[in-house]
């Protein structure tokens, strides 16, 4: 059992990083961000930002781990779409629960689901050329 986390660690630490950061941003008090500089939907696109850069990492990850199948597996969409979706979803479920004043957003999660389409799109154009070259 220690022998799989540790294996699952060493391959997804990238991916590992980026969730916690999105989770400490998630969760953070709106009072952290006092001072930062903003703009109209500024957190729309920082969603998509995020979520676009966790599914580019995860996909990375998925095929360095998997290198041997490159083909796209049912376990290959569950990890790099549906988690990512899944846990926007979590997050904003969890946001007025239990890390008040945080609020719940409908647009925060559709925009968590576009950055995961739009990183999906990108490294489908992108990694054909980065597995050619990380796999040499």
């Amino acid at each position: 059992m220690f022998m799989k986390l540790r294996k699952f660690i060493f391959h997804y630490w990238k991916s590992i990083i980026i969730i916690s950061g999105i989770l400490y941003l998630s969760f953070a008090p709106p009072s952290t961000f006092n001072g930062v500089p903003s703009f109209e939907n500024e957190d729309k696109l920082v969603h998509i930002i995020m979520y676009m850069g966790l599914t580019g990492v995860l996909i990375f990850d998925f095929k360095k781990y998997a290198k041997n199948n490159p083909k796209p597996t049912f376990a290959f969409v569950i990890t790099c779409l549906l988690f990512p979706i899944i846990l926007g979803g979590a997050v904003e479920i969890l946001q007025p629960l239990y890390f008040a004043p945080r609020t719940a957003e409908w647009s925060d999660w559709f925009s968590d689901s576009a950055g995961v389409l739009v990183g999906w799109l990108v490294m489908s154009l992108v990694m054909p050329k980065l597995i050619k070259k990380t796999f040499k």
